[in-house]
């Protein structure tokens, strides 16, 4: 009898949302909380074989039918260590888990590395070009020339983050600030090109945004009720989504994006032109649907979980 091994961290409510669909179904699944790697009672292992242990109970590898890498969490364990040593114990434990997941033969949603590469930003949006989907005018530089000559192509451009926007390692308890996408002003500082690259995009006027999760080959799309500013999650007030119809033409493209990225699960993020052009902005392929499932009962967490079930058989 295999199990579907849950890889994700103890806060983490989208896995509750798909587990309490496994008990129902009455599959057996084992739930890993990464946070709690890296102690005798949770743990990876290699001997006979690449192992999993958990408050006593003992998965090898083999016995995974399939596994859904949700989301990952640094160990608690390494908060109590000198600082000196916790890059090393986080890189030692990172090493037992990659490999782990990694040589995993059954279905995994999202397998490990087409999942890291998916999310890339620049990745995703040649693979996006190639489907069909419109992608807007980028540029990534730490050339300070080559920014302003983007800047007089395109005077109204909006800055990223090329990774995930986290401006801390969120090592401590403390909030940590977020880059989310914001306008380049005329003041706008460039002296952090000399560390890092910039991407600069330009910016496409929207009529909607639209959220789209896709699950296997299942399709599920809202979008803001109203326009909205330049990135709806650096608003106080959310603004509310409703469910809506993504062509069927945009729906394809979506589906073979994920295909070509040999990722099951991806949360897309797309803008709706008021000619009525759909551009394709990214892919997040562990982005959050909860809150699409509780506002618009959109059954997103069934569909992961009846994905899981079929594959594990």
């Amino acid at each position: 009898m295999t199990v579907i091994l849950v890889v994700t961290h103890s806060t983490d409510l989208s896995a509750d949302l798909v587990i309490r669909h496994l008990r129902n179904r009455r599959v057996d699944f084992l739930r890993l909380d990464t946070n709690r790697l890296g102690t005798p009672e949770c743990h990876f292992s290699f001997e006979d074989g690449p192992t999993l242990r958990i408050d006593g109970r003992t998965i090898a590898q083999l016995d995974c039918g399939a596994i859904w890498a949700r989301r990952f969490a640094r160990p608690a364990a390494e908060h109590g260590l000198d600082v000196r040593y916790r890059e090393f114990v986080r890189r030692e434990n990172s090493v037992v888990m990659d490999a782990f997941l990694e040589t995993a033969a059954c279905f995994q949603m999202n397998p490990y590395m087409a999942d890291r590469l998916a999310g890339n930003r620049l990745v995703q949006s040649q693979r996006a070009a190639a489907v069909g989907l419109t992608v807007p005018s980028s540029c990534v530089t730490q050339d300070v020339s080559e920014t302003k000559a983007f800047l007089e192509q395109h005077p109204r451009t909006v800055i990223k983050a090329l990774s995930f926007g986290r401006l801390t390692d969120g090592s401590d308890a403390t909030a940590y600030p977020v880059a989310y996408t914001s306008v380049v002003s005329p003041d706008t500082d460039w002296s952090g090109l000399a560390v890092a690259p910039v991407l600069l995009q330009a910016r496409v006027d929207g009529h909607f945004e639209w959220r789209v999760t896709t699950v296997g080959e299942r399709v599920f799309s809202a979008r803001t009720a109203s326009q909205v500013g330049v990135d709806w999650r650096n608003q106080e007030a959310p603004p509310p989504f409703e469910i809506a119809t993504l062509p069927v033409t945009a729906e394809n493209a979506l589906l073979a994006l994920c295909r070509d990225s040999g990722i099951f699960y991806g949360a897309h993020d797309l803008i709706e032109t008021p000619e009525g052009e759909f551009v394709f902005l990214e892919t997040n392929p562990a982005g959050q649907w909860g809150w699409l499932e509780a506002a618009l009962d959109l059954p997103i967490g069934k569909a992961i979980a009846d994905e899981l079930v079929v594959r594990h058989g």
